[in-house]
């Protein structure tokens, strides 16, 4: 049986129940922009924006305007996050993947875009496998930039998570290889690890000091 009509506006109202006509009302407004002038960069954020405010629980319409804008825009790293992030509220781990992939073909070298993508697997995937994969793919590809220590932090975290102290050895011997901006505490922490004749003690640096992690034989 149909809903009532005040009872599918008020579903509408609560947020709980996406409403036909807002998708349909931001699908005449894209093809206004598209028809006019797609170039116009504020304008896109600001239906955007509107979509957010409006359309918050509608997947519907916050994928016709984030894949629309993102054909337009690609390059534009912060909006797959963003996108990816709605994706994560509304729907399956798959789909929220299948953004992440999308984006990474776009601007595989952004390493803001890997640590949300590799931070993201780490809370979904349960085998460390392939949230160790995915970080060896995203190293492969930005793990020389200067600014990339955000994601070398991210990969320490996972590893230091899992008590995997041989995986953190070998984290810390890599990153030495590159000059990222903060190579010096990185070696500062090597000298740490490489500084027992028998035994080696993890320490991960945090603002607070050091916090021992483990030990492995040498």
């Amino acid at each position: 049986m149909e809903a009532e009509p005040e009872a599918a506006a008020a579903l509408v109202a609560l947020g709980l129940e996406p409403s036909a006509s807002q998708l349909d009302v931001f699908k005449s407004r894209l093809h206004l922009l598209i028809d006019g002038n797609t170039s116009d960069f504020d304008t896109w954020v600001s239906l955007i924006s509107s979509a957010e405010e409006t359309s918050v629980n509608d997947i519907r319409v916050i994928s016709l305007v984030y894949d629309t804008f993102l054909l337009e825009f690609p390059l534009c790293h912060g909006y797959w996050i963003k996108y990816a992030a709605h994706k994560a509220r509304l729907c399956t781990y798959d789909d929220v993947v299948g953004v992440y992939e999308q984006a990474v073909q776009a601007v595989p070298h952004c390493t803001d875009l890997w640590v949300s993508y590799c931070g993201f697997a780490m809370s979904a995937y349960e085998d460390p496998a392939l949230v160790r994969s995915l970080f060896e793919r995203a190293m492969s590809l930005v793990g020389k930039d200067y600014l990339c220590y955000h994601l070398w932090d991210k990969y320490i975290e996972f590893e230091n998570s899992q008590k995997q102290l041989i995986q953190l050895a070998t984290i810390y011997i890599n990153m030495l290889k590159f000059p990222t901006k903060k190579l010096h505490k990185y070696y500062g922490r090597y000298i740490i690890v490489s500084s027992f004749p028998h035994y080696t003690t993890f320490f991960i640096a945090n603002d607070s000091g050091f916090m021992l992690s483990g030990t492995f034989a040498r």
